[in-house]
């Protein structure tokens, strides 16, 4: 069994008088589900700080059989935290936001047997959540704007779930989409489509047109680059990641009643 392991917190949920229930988003995009003993301070412990939403922590895990579903912690230790993101609502709902779309849409890894690996995968939900963060926290220190943020991690979260609507052709004719000027984005196709194409009932009632094609370029911009050349891209209209939270939905077959945090942005 893999004993040392390294993860951000999604979650924390009070355990008897002083100990918490936490799921962690290991480094290679699975999750696990650990007790901290004393985690939620008093005794001898004093790192219960430590254990905060959006943390990443080092943990070392007592030996458990194979069939356990909740792991116990023995040790742990503050690996990087934020500072500023706490401070500001609307931040901190965005980081809420972040960690519920990533526990959904992870599974739980399994530290037997030598089938773990630590290695954070390319384009791994942990790779995803951790660069939303950061980024989240430095534009809060710098007093910028945060209306790019929800966009840009659904952009990504996309991409690591392999449901990135189709950007380079229209669906329906196989048309270049640069050379149009009106789009719509069919959740059913999985991409973009020129209006040409589509009857009435076809059209995106929430984003089509000029507009459809205005989100279709910062999508390209997403699928192209790294997180740190889109801190370039400071203000989203929020009906554009409402529309994106449809699209991630109806893919990955999920209710958008089942993501609590997205009444609080949207």
């Amino acid at each position: 069994m893999i004993t040392k392991v390294e993860g951000i917190i999604l979650s924390k949920t009070p355990f008897k008088d002083r100990h918490l229930v936490c799921r962690l988003l290991l480094r290679n995009g699975e999750r696990i589900s650990a007790i901290f003993y004393g985690g939620q301070g008093g005794g001898t412990k004093k790192k219960s700080s430590f254990l905060e939403l959006g943390h990443l922590v080092k943990v070392e895990l007592t030996r458990a059989k194979t069939n356990t579903s909740i792991f116990s912690v023995k040790e742990w230790t503050l690996s990087w935290h934020h500072k500023q993101i706490r401070e500001n609502h609307r931040a901190f709902y965005l980081l809420c936001s972040f960690l519920e779309v990533s526990d959904k849409l992870t599974v739980d890894a399994d530290l037997f047997e030598g089938l773990y690996e630590e290695q954070v995968l390319r384009d791994s939900m942990f790779k995803v959540l951790s660069n939303s963060i950061f980024f989240l926290e430095k534009r809060v220190q710098e007093k910028k704007s945060i209306s790019s943020d929800l966009f840009i991690f659904l952009g990504k979260t996309l991409i690591d779930q392999g449901v990135f609507p189709e950007r380079s052709n229209c669906v329906l004719s196989g048309v270049d989409l640069t050379l149009t000027e009106e789009i719509s984005l069919l959740d059913e196709q999985g991409g973009f489509a020129d209006i040409a194409c589509l009857n009435q009932d076809m059209l995106d009632a929430k984003l089509n047109g000029r507009d459809a094609k205005n989100m279709w370029a910062l999508l390209c911009q997403i699928a192209l680059g790294k997180y740190t050349d889109l801190q370039e891209i400071e203000d989203v209209p929020i009906h554009y990641s409402n529309r994106l939270i449809d699209y991630l939905c109806y893919q990955v077959q999920v209710s958008r009643g089942d993501f609590k945090t997205f009444s609080l942005l949207i």
